[in-house]
């Protein structure tokens, strides 16, 4: 009977001897991921040294039988080839800075001195049950993908077979609060509470909060609406570029949104064209922004978010957020009989399903859509 063939990756008996007094060679042969069996070997001052130094080197053997990334390549390098990766395919300023501190924060000063074949999972899921604790869910959320997509990356080149972080490490179990969208019913009072605060009104959110609350824009989307991305006489406004932050350079207007459905053309109600004309008028002899900052500048999304989260407990909606806007509308179209294709559109969503699932109980844009949304906003912007 013809003998079993070694496995890639695999090797067979170790075979040792005593070379000379005192000195050691243990010897197999290891199935390279050529597909090919060569002899390896290993010597040490006795049979056990020899053998374990024999062990420790198959974990990195096909060192150079790999590119340039190789089993023994730290985290720290790996992490830096990663960030460079990501940028060279162009990924958005805002992936890249979030991508990029999880690595500066936490995965090069904790375990960037492990090399790709020591990022084992007993090893990593300490590592993120510890960044959890410390810096909570979404800290560890980022490390975990981040991880995952280093190495992916070592997966790619041959560094090792398998992804440790995808094979059997846990995601996190926090589960952080959702925003919640305003009941329908209340949203006269919302847009009345809204109006009549001084702080939003002096920030000057007012106008952004009713763009976003009709248009379901995302709110990066809405601080980077520039009027040239306006169709008055069509009634449309496209999404064509978002506010992010850049370590460095500050708040920037990065010309291409957060994914390829999210550039769309979305049909406005008349009142949401109105009140982007308005805004055009008050503010062109300074910007062509229609929701710049009052100094006019590039409004910070973040700085947004803040804004509103200062403001929400006295506007009686203590679990309001950005994303509370888009998940009004949603509901609003839902509750109109649009079709999930219908309102991942409006929003801008690749998936339908992450409509149904994320922004609505149950789902059953388009110029149908705006009509919708001037119904029930009439007379609330």
């Amino acid at each position: 009977m013809a003998r079993q063939r070694m496995g890639i990756g695999t090797y067979g008996t170790i075979n040792t001897s005593e070379v000379q007094p005192g000195k050691w060679r243990a010897r197999t042969r290891y199935r390279f991921s050529d597909g090919r069996a060569r002899q390896v070997e290993k010597y040490g001052a006795s049979r056990a040294k020899a053998t374990s130094s024999l062990k420790q080197a198959i974990t990195t053997i096909e060192a150079d039988w790999g590119g340039e990334l190789k089993p023994t390549t730290s985290l720290r390098v790996l992490a830096q080839m990663f960030l460079d990766a990501k940028r060279d395919v162009g990924r958005s300023e805002g992936t890249l800075e979030t991508s990029g501190y999880a690595v500066s924060a936490h995965i090069i000063p904790k375990i960037g001195d492990l090399t790709v074949a020591e990022a084992k999972p007993e090893r990593l899921q300490p590592f993120l049950n510890r960044i959890e604790k410390e810096s909570g869910a979404g800290a560890a959320k980022n490390c975990r993908s981040t991880l995952s997509g280093m190495m992916a990356m070592a997966v790619v080149n041959g560094a090792i077979d398998k992804n440790p972080v995808r094979e059997r490490i846990s995601r996190s179990r926090g589960k952080r609060r959702g925003s919640a969208a305003i009941p329908l019913d209340e949203l006269p009072a919302f847009s009345a509470h809204v109006r009549a605060d001084a702080d939003l009104t002096r920030w000057d959110t007012v106008g952004l909060i009713e763009f976003m609350l009709s248009s379901g824009w995302r709110v990066a989307e809405a601080c980077a609406l520039d009027v040239a991305s306006v169709d008055f006489q069509a009634g449309t406004a496209t999404v064509e570029a978002i506010n992010v932050r850049v370590k460095g350079q500050g708040v920037v207007r990065q010309n291409f949104p957060k994914t390829e459905k999210s550039a769309r053309i979305t049909p406005l109600p008349a009142q949401t064209m109105e009140l982007l004309r308005r805004r055009h008028e008050v503010l062109r002899e300074f910007t062509t922004l229609l929701f710049p900052t009052p100094l006019m500048r590039l409004r910070d999304p973040s700085n947004t978010q803040r804004e509103i989260r200062d403001r929400r407990d006295v506007l009686g909606y203590p679990a309001l957020s950005t994303h509370s806007f888009r998940k009004t509308v949603a509901t609003i179209l839902d509750n109109a009989g649009l079709s999930a294709t219908e309102i991942a559109d409006y929003l801008g969503h690749e998936n339908p399903s992450m409509t149904q699932d994320v922004y609505m109980n149950t789902i059953k844009g388009s110029k149908r859509a705006a009509e919708v949304m001037g119904q029930q906003l009439g007379g609330l912007i």
